[in-house]
């Protein structure tokens, strides 16, 4: 009879390289977002509401931008429970993936656009791959962890979020001025590019990824 005890026992180079995938994706999707978080205010009030000087109608972005906030937290909220749908037809990796990408795009609209109507759909964009960003990766980590390790591999995990937080804030802070000038849309290209870079990186590696739709 073929031993099979080998082919059982999990592969604890394989987990490290699903870990090393994973904090790569979110290396570059969360510098995604920070380009919005930090730049948000000022592209959508001077660029997209071009308020301009007038104090009133900057008062009135402010509320804007807010409630563009809150629209893609409740849609990300709203999604999460359809991932145990997604995940009985699709790889875990495959919908994280073409999320980030939908996200990016989503980001990538507030670096070209110049009317309100546009915040809807970029919005919309950006509220799937926050959805993705906020429940497929600890999934994913978690299910990699090795026995018994599962507490401390998310506590690891978690630097995930907070090294680009503090990479995007140092390089966009030295770089933002000098290269951008006023231009400062176009920092949301920049995070539209590394989002989707993350996004791609899901694709390329999503026979990696399993997370059975029954252990959501």
């Amino acid at each position: 009879m073929r031993d099979t005890s080998a082919e059982e026992k999990p592969n604890p180079l394989r987990r490290e390289r699903i870990l090393l995938l994973l904090f790569t994706i979110q290396f570059l999707s969360w510098s995604g977002m920070f380009c919005l978080w930090i730049f948000a205010v000022p592209v959508i009030t001077q660029f997209i509401l071009q308020t301009g000087g007038d104090g009133r109608a900057y008062h009135a972005g402010l509320i804007a931008v807010s409630a563009c906030f809150a629209l893609y937290a409740l849609l990300a909220a709203v999604l999460a429970f359809s991932l145990p749908i997604l995940l009985q037809r699709f790889k875990a990796g495959t919908i994280y993936g073409f999320a980030l990408l939908i996200g990016a795009a989503g980001i990538g609209l507030l670096g070209i656009a110049d009317t309100p109507w546009i915040l809807v759909p970029a919005f919309v964009g950006i509220g799937v791959g926050w959805s993705a960003m906020s429940n497929l990766p600890y999934a994913l980590a978690g299910a990699a962890a090795r026995e018994g390790r599962g507490a401390y591999t998310l506590r690891l995990f978690g630097f995930s979020t907070v090294i680009p937080q503090i990479a995007t804030t140092l390089l966009l802070a030295a770089v933002a001025a000098p290269i951008f000038g006023e231009a400062l849309n176009r920092i949301m290209l920049v995070g539209c590019a590394l989002m989707a870079l993350g996004g791609c990186v899901a694709l390329g590696a999503r026979h990696r990824f399993d997370l059975p739709a029954e252990s959501w």
